[in-house]
């Protein structure tokens, strides 16, 4: 299989991480390879290249491309998780890498979907890394747990970030109303990262895929610790939204955070449509599980994936047939 991007830029930026030995071939223009004595070419949606979905579905096509099965594969930036999701229901795209809450939400036809009804054709193919709510507090805020927030000073981020809805769903779960904190704003999370080392807050948090380079540096700058999301209240919460799942945040990343440090969150999950063909569905999947550890190898956000999380973390819609066939062969699944 050879692995193409879609623009000339995405192949010298994948050049650059080593994922792909073509950069001048365009999706539009490129000669398919014969499969079987039939053409395929592979189409995977991402994000914008300089973000991690890019070369998260980069790392989906190398492992591919291993396998030798002369096909093609195409890496296709796009907007958002919404955009992909879009393309794949029009069959433009084979897979996509999408955020766990969009699919649910276009599968049920709720929230930005709700005018398109819901989409039943749309399958998960695996849940990919995490995307955590990171709770970050200043040493000396006497912060061990979010029930220790009530009466401190926080930013739960703008209106309509995932910040801010994740934060919310945080404090509604230990019971905590914003009118018992001492102080809340609702900035950036540059801004806050500012706050916080600045001593105006004492605690805000980031949804965002591990390791961030804005945390990086805000670690780096003041006495910030993580601060561990877990327990009763927070399970509970997940029980009714099957879009979130636990995640940990590894240690080693930050400065001063040499240990996991487990929270909640979204995922991304390798999505794909009843319309694609179990075949090729069981071929991608095998391939990402017969090289797990240069798959997880490729990025550093693709490091926690791994086969406990991959069938059910963050997933809301059914499974491909394709992919559960091989996840019940290989016992990832109960026989049926």
């Amino acid at each position: 299989m050879k692995f193409i991007t879609k623009t000339a830029l995405a192949g010298l930026l994948l050049a650059g991480l080593g994922l792909s030995p073509a950069l001048a071939d365009s999706h539009d223009n490129a000669t398919d390879a014969v499969v079987g004595g039939a053409t395929r070419e592979i189409v995977i949606g991402a994000g914008a290249v300089s973000g991690v979905y890019f070369p998260a579905a980069g790392a989906v096509c190398r492992v591919v491309a291993a396998t030798d099965s002369g096909s093609r594969c195409f890496v296709e930036s796009n907007a958002n998780s919404s955009a992909n999701i879009e393309r794949l229901a029009s069959g433009r795209l084979d897979f996509a890498i999408v955020q766990s809450d969009w699919l649910m939400h276009a599968a049920r036809g709720t929230n930005l979907f709700h005018a398109n009804g819901p989409d039943e054709n749309l399958r998960a193919v695996m849940a990919l890394h995490a995307e955590p709510l990171t709770l970050i507090a200043r040493r000396g805020a006497d912060i061990a747990g979010p029930a220790d927030l009530e009466g401190k000073r926080i930013s739960i981020g703008p209106a309509f970030t995932y910040q801010r809805v994740l934060m919310e769903a945080l404090l509604k779960s230990y019971g905590i109303e914003t009118d018992e904190l001492a102080l809340v704003l609702e900035v950036t999370a540059m801004e806050q990262f500012a706050a916080l080392c600045d001593g105006q807050i004492d605690a805000a948090a980031i949804v965002t895929a591990h390791p961030s380079p804005a945390l990086t540096d805000a670690m780096q700058r003041c006495e910030l610790k993580l601060v561990p999301v877990a327990g009763d209240d927070v399970d509970e919460l997940l029980s009714r939204r099957p879009d979130l799942a636990a995640a940990t945040i590894p240690g080693g990343f930050y400065a001063g955070a040499p240990d996991d440090v487990p929270s909640f969150g979204l995922r991304a999950i390798l999505a794909t449509t009843v319309n694609v063909d179990d075949g090729l569905v069981r071929q991608v999947t095998e391939a990402i599980l017969d090289s797990m550890a240069e798959f997880a190898g490729q990025h550093p956000v693709l490091a926690g994936v791994g086969t406990a999380t991959m069938t059910s973390a963050g997933i809301a819609v059914p499974i491909h047939s394709g992919a559960e066939s091989v996840y019940r062969v290989r016992g990832l699944l109960p026989a049926e």
